[in-house]
């Protein structure tokens, strides 16, 4: 198995509570430029990489109960109109405050834009101590870290592993179409609550 180039990726950051709960986040990019067809396992460790690159801004406000746990990588099937698995594999990310949490359903939202004015992805990120709380708002330190994970999601990244670029963007459901992000982004001071939407998968 292998990976062309400019495929579209789905690259799934799984992170688990230390009570077994899970956290996901999705994200979109288009592999390219590096000639292909890209090992699989090569194109995990660059994802891999990148994720690295995003919540590495955010480590130091995250609680040492939520833990990075897997990345799961799949590639679009404009044939079969779905998502082929690529590779799964561990994913270490390691917070290490011991102060109290955030209660689970509150997330830091992280919103980009893309080449469709119309279409935005969002990130709600889990996991973060009472310490980023300011009387009801996300402090000014906060955010500025949350904007250097916005300003690493849409910044095209060159993979080691592959040599090839992944360029962040939005996968539209509706026009069942990639639609690559734009520097424009947006945080929020008020903090965001996501309800569940499957048991044991967070927010």
């Amino acid at each position: 198995m292998s990976v062309v180039d400019d495929a579209i990726l789905r690259i799934v950051a799984s992170m688990l509570w230390s009570d077994g709960g899970i956290n996901q986040n999705v994200f979109n990019a288009k592999i390219s430029g590096g000639g292909g067809p890209y090992d699989d396992l090569d194109v995990a460790d660059d994802a891999e990489d990148w994720l690295d690159n995003m919540y590495a801004n955010v480590t130091s406000n995250a609680s040492d109960e939520i833990e990075g746990n897997e990345v799961l990588v799949y590639k679009y099937d404009a044939i079969g109109l779905d998502w082929d698995e690529v590779q799964s594999q561990a994913w270490t990310w390691a917070p290490a405050l011991g102060t109290a949490y955030l209660p689970r359903a509150v997330a830091a939202l992280v919103r980009l834009w893309t080449t469709d004015p119309d279409v935005q992805g969002k990130k709600y990120l889990p996991g973060f101590t009472e310490d980023v709380n300011d009387d009801g708002l996300f402090g000014p330190g906060f955010l500025t870290n949350l904007l250097a994970f916005a300003a690493d999601w849409y910044t095209p990244f060159v993979g080691a592993a592959t040599g090839a670029t992944f360029t962040p963007g939005i996968w539209s459901v509706v026009q069942t179409l990639f639609l690559p992000g734009v520097d424009h982004v947006a945080v929020s001071a008020i903090p965001a609550y996501q309800r569940r939407r499957k048991r044991n998968v967070g927010i």
